[in-house]
Parts: structure tokens; C-alpha cells; sequence
């Protein structure tokens, strides 16, 4: 079999054998201290900065632009950016790029990352918030429909952005492809928050690229094997003509390190490698071994969040199987077992291809010995937040701190989110009425900054 082309990884791998003096940063030269952990040791060689030949990662001609390239190929995208800084760098980009294009109003669904809402306090943007329907019986609200989101733009006819997330952080997601089109057809550009979606090029049609989306940020340290901080920023080839590469990665400099991580990045190209080899049937595999696990349980009685539709999340509904999201992350550690996220009823599990077999059979063991009690009932949800001043006045202002049962009547100073429903409860500039309150309490946020 051929061998890939891997430039990151060739210079990096040939610049640690050359022997070269290294009489630039990092400090450690390529060696490590004696007494320094070994995994660190192995890493060092090939930690580098920008020299000659390692290319720039906001103004890439050479080993960079060519990765870069490959990975756009294989994402159907018209460009794509590397990002050692996460999808934090990748949606501060993307969003201070569409305002620059389409203007300062956006039409966001209101679970969007606290990176969106900073983004918007940087590019003082002003967010028309789309709130999803409410499910009660499952504590979380519904994924936004194509139908809502047209809805929303008659309502506000002069706003052309559009930001979705989607897979959401319990593994639901969106239409996206039917969204995207009622996007376009009322002259808007969709942005996706795909963080948790890198692994969706697997299959058909489901990655936002394929779907239709203008730009979208992947998070593949999430899902793939991947260093963490590594993310992809994705334009699609329509907006790539109105979008030019060297402008998107000119604002991306606005926020990101000009000392990016090559090992990052790295591993960000040997990631897709292994997709382009490998891995799509891999995910394919473990869709399968999720639909085979995801009934075992159902069988034993452990109820899960049934409107998953990501082979890498397994839901489990503390609730409605009578235990506290806290109660049932620890049932899970008496396995050995570490859960992504416990909180507000629920309990998030994350799988890759690289899980073992042994893990499977411990999610299993733990199910078999989950003793049965009576369901917890999800509480009453209806935010209808408040805007008194601008999100960007209100982030900047003078803010003192105090106590969340005191703030009833305050003004937020700043953006606190609640999971779940995995929204923002507020964002600075609303006021936190007698709901906020609640909902900021039982998410154990006892403190908040507002207004002076």
C-alpha cells in the first residue's frame, strides 16, 4: 500500500533525526531533563516553533497549507484551518468572519457554547436567541427544527447568520441539511458547531460539510485520536468564494497563539490519515457495537436517552431510573469507569473506536447491577430571558459579585450556562428574574457577577 503524504509529521520526524543545533525556542531544545516524566521526554524531539521549513499556521504556503489541504479534500470542504487552540479559536474565527460578511445580527439556538456568546461580546454582535421546545419527560429541550428556524428569520428578516449546534453535548442532533436550505433560501449563511462531530464524515450526508453548512467547527480531539486542542475550521465552497482562506486565517489571529502546537497539529493530520485509511469503516463498527450495548442495557431496565443519534454518546437518564446524575457517575467509578459529564438527571458516556472490549463489558456489568427505584420527575423549564443592556456593554461594565439567591432583579455581568438543558440561563446584559434564579441554584452556581 502507498504511503500517505504526512507533511507535519515527515519535517517534524526529519527535523528531530537531522542533529540540527536548535538555537530557537522551545527552551528544552528537544531534550528533557534528567527527572522528567518519560512521556514528556518522548514528546520533546519533536515539539517545534516556526522555523524555517515548519510553515505558519496563519499564513501557511508549505507543510501546513498542504495538510491542510488533504484534510479539506476529505471533508468535501472548499478550505479548511487547523487549530491548536480547540473549537474555541475555530468559533471565535468563524463568527467575527460571518460579522464581517453578513453584519452584527445572528439568530442563535440558545444551546450554543459560552465560546459562541464571548464571540459575540468580541464582534458586538447582537443575538436573537432561538429557545427549543421543552421536553419534560426527558429534562432537555428538543433539537431545533427547520420549520423554527425559518420562523425565526421572517421574524427578524434583516439577520442573515444563523449558528446551530449540532450533535448537542448528549449526542442528539439536528437536521442540518434541511436547516442549511431553509438558510440559503431566505439568503442567510449557516454557521455549525460540530465540536462533537468530526467522526460524522463516516457517514453519508451527515457531517455538516456534505450537509450544506457555510462554515462549521470540528472538535476531532473529542471524537478521534486527536491531542487535546486540536479542531478544524471548515468553509464550504460556496462561502470559500466570498471568504477568502488568507482573510479567515487573518481574524483567526485576533485570538490564537502565534506559537501554535505542531504536535497538535500533527496529530490533527495523522487523524484524518487514519479516516481516510481506516477509520470510517471503524466508526461504521462501532455504531453497530453502541445500537448491541444500547439494547443490553434497555434489557436490564437502565433507561437512556432515547433521541441519541451519535455512535460516540451513550445517555444515561439518571432520573427516570431514580438516582441522581451524582448517584449514578459514582455506581459508574465502582466500575472504574469515568463518565464525560454527570449532571442535572443525566449521566454522558463517550466511546470511540479505540474503546476496548473490556469497557464495553464493565458499562454492561454496571446496567446488570443497577438496582431499580422509582423515578425522579424532571422540573418545569420556560426561559424567556430579558434584555436590558447590549451583550457587549454588559460584559465590559463594572461588576461586583454576589450571591445567586440574592440576584433576583440583577443584571448578569457575564454568561452562565446550566446543564441541562445545556443552555446559557443567562448572558450578560439580561436580567435574572425569579426562574434564572432557580435554574442557576440547582445548577449549583451559587455566585454570579452583575452589573454595578
Amino acid at each position: 500500500m502507498n504511503r500517505q503524504p504526512a507533511p507535519i509529521t515527515d519535517f517534524l520526524t526529519g527535523y528531530a533525526a537531522s542533529g540540527t543545533s536548535r538555537l530557537h525556542m522551545p527552551g528544552h531544545k528537544g531534550v528533557a531533563p534528567d527527572g522528567f516524566p518519560g512521556f514528556l521526554a518522548a514528546a520533546f524531539p519533536f515539539d517545534l516553533t516556526e522555523i524555517k521549513g515548519a510553515d505558519e499556521l496563519y499564513q501557511p504556503e508549505g507543510i501546513i497549507a498542504e495538510s491542510e489541504e488533504n484534510t479539506a479534500a476529505f471533508y468535501h470542504a472548499g478550505y479548511s484551518c487547523y487549530s491548536a487552540g480547540g473549537s474555541t479559536l475555530s468559533i471565535l474565527g468563524m463568527v467575527t468572519a460571518a460579522v464581517r460578511k453578513c453584519g452584527r445580527e445572528i439568530i442563535a439556538v440558545r444551546n450554543a457554547h459560552l465560546s459562541f456568546v464571548n464571540a459575540c461580546v468580541h464582534c458586538d454582535a447582537e443575538i436573537h436567541w432561538l429557545i427549543p421546545e421543552y421536553d419534560r419527560e426527558t429534562g432537555l429541550c428538543l433539537p431545533v427544527t427547520a420549520d423554527e428556524v425559518g420562523g425565526y428569520m421572517d421574524r427578524y428578516p434583516g439577520t442573515r447568520i444563523v449558528y446551530l449546534t449540532s450533535p448537542d453535548y448528549y449526542g442528539v442532533q439536528a437536521d442540518v441539511a434541511a436547516i442549511a436550505r431553509t438558510v440559503h433560501q431566505r439568503g442567510g449563511i449557516l454557521l455549525c458547531d460540530n465540536a462533537h462531530g468530526a467522526h460524522l464524515i463516516a457517514f453519508d450526508g451527515a457531517h455538516p460539510m456534505e450537509a450544506g453548512a457555510d462554515l462549521c467547527c470540528d472538535s476531532p480531539h473529542k471524537t478521534l485520536p486527536v491531542l487535546t486542542g486540536g479542531s478544524i475550521l471548515h468553509c464550504g465552497q460556496a462561502m470559500a468564494e466570498i471568504l477568502p482562506k488568507a482573510e479567515l486565517k487573518q481574524l483567526m489571529t485576533l485570538y490564537g497563539s502565534t506559537s501554535p502546537s505542531y504536535l497538535i497539529m500533527a496529530s490533527l493530520e495523522q487523524a484524518v490519515l487514519w479516516m481516510q485509511r481506516e477509520g470510517k469503516a471503524a466508526f461504521v463498527q462501532l455504531a453497530e457495537r453502541m445500537e448491541k450495548l444500547s439494547g443490553q442495557l434497555r434489557q436490564e431496565g437502565v433507561i437512556l436517552l432515547e433521541r441519541v443519534t451519535d455512535c460516540t454518546k451513550l445517555t444515561l437518564d439518571a432520573f427516570r431510573c431514580g438516582y441522581t446524575s451524582d448517584e449514578m457517575a459514582e455506581e459508574l467509578r465502582r466500575f472504574r469507569m469515568e463518565p464525560e459529564f454527570s449532571g442535572g438527571g443525566k449521566v454522558v458516556l463517550m466511546f470511540s473506536p479505540q474503546t476496548d472490549e473490556e469497557t464495553f463489558e464493565r458499562v454492561l456489568q454496571f446496567g446488570r447491577s443497577l438496582s431499580k427505584r422509582s423515578s425522579i420527575g424532571y422540573p418545569a423549564f420556560a426561559l424567556s430571558p430579558e434584555r436590558v443592556l447590549p451583550l457587549r456593554e454588559a460584559a465590559f461594565a463594572p461588576s461586583i459579585g454576589v450571591e445567586t439567591a440574592l440576584a433576583e432583579g440583577r443584571i448578569a455581568a457575564e454568561n452562565r450556562i446550566a446543564c441541562p438543558p445545556g443552555i446559557p440561563v443567562v448572558t450578560a446584559g439580561e436580567k435574572i428574574g425569579p426562574l434564572e434564579k432557580k435554574l442557576l441554584l440547582d445548577s449549583g452556581i451559587f455566585q454570579i457577577n452583575v452589573i454595578k
